[in-house]
């Protein structure tokens, strides 16, 4: 019988938790950015949201067809891509799970964001609160809760894809699994799949936890 590695276990595990938090991380911080330039907001949205370009129907137009690019290409088409360019390994799968969920997450922001209950930005306004003070104080403490719980959700989600785009040659357990798959080493496959399962359990956890702190 084949000998279990733990130690190679353990450091793909944390090939593919950085894998996952890389892309979440970066899926996070470009959707935050484009889902205001995403919602279509009226004029009052529209001033916060950066005054004629607020309110000019190309710019949300054109950030939607971007956020729906990115969300229309699968993540082991993107991953593909990636390692044409780059070398094999968690960087190409990261950034392959991050450009997809970006597409997701981007979507589900802004709708938060054409959701806004208005009033409170409505009497931030009336008491003289200027512009960068009504997002500050008004938009960010209603929207950034929301965002968060977004981007947790999806970190479980990317946790599991990990595996899909290690099948294009991404790095983490993923890749592991598919060579115990082509050698035929099922008491490897048994201890990496348990391995796999513990360490999405272990994000599933974290990430309803912090989701119940925000509510």
């Amino acid at each position: 019988p084949q000998w279990i590695d733990l130690n190679q276990l353990f450091f793909l595990s944390t090939q593919t938790l950085a894998m996952s938090i890389l892309a979440m991380t970066s899926a996070g911080l470009a959707g935050i950015f484009l889902s205001f330039l995403a919602a279509r907001r009226d004029t009052e949205m529209g001033r916060w949201g950066g005054g004629e370009m607020g309110r000019n129907l190309f710019i949300p137009l054109l950030t939607r067809f971007l956020l729906l690019f990115a969300r229309a290409v699968p993540e082991p088409i993107w991953a593909l891509i990636f390692l044409f360019v780059l070398f094999p390994g968690i960087l190409p799968g990261a950034i392959a799970l991050a450009i997809h969920n970006f597409g997701i997450l981007g979507r589900l922001m802004a709708e938060v964001i054409e959701n806004l209950d208005q009033r409170p930005l409505h009497s931030l306004t009336a008491l003289g609160a200027s512009n960068s003070q009504v997002f500050i104080y008004g938009v960010l403490p209603a929207t950034i809760p929301r965002f968060l719980a977004y981007i947790l959700y999806r970190w479980e989600v990317c946790i599991r894809a990990t595996v899909i785009v290690a099948l294009v040659g991404a790095g983490g357990l993923g890749r592991l699994l598919t060579e115990q798959l082509s050698n035929f080493d099922y008491q490897g496959l048994l201890a990496t799949l348990i391995i796999f399962i513990g360490l999405t359990f272990v994000v599933d956890v974290i990430s309803t936890s912090v989701r119940r702190l925000l509510r």
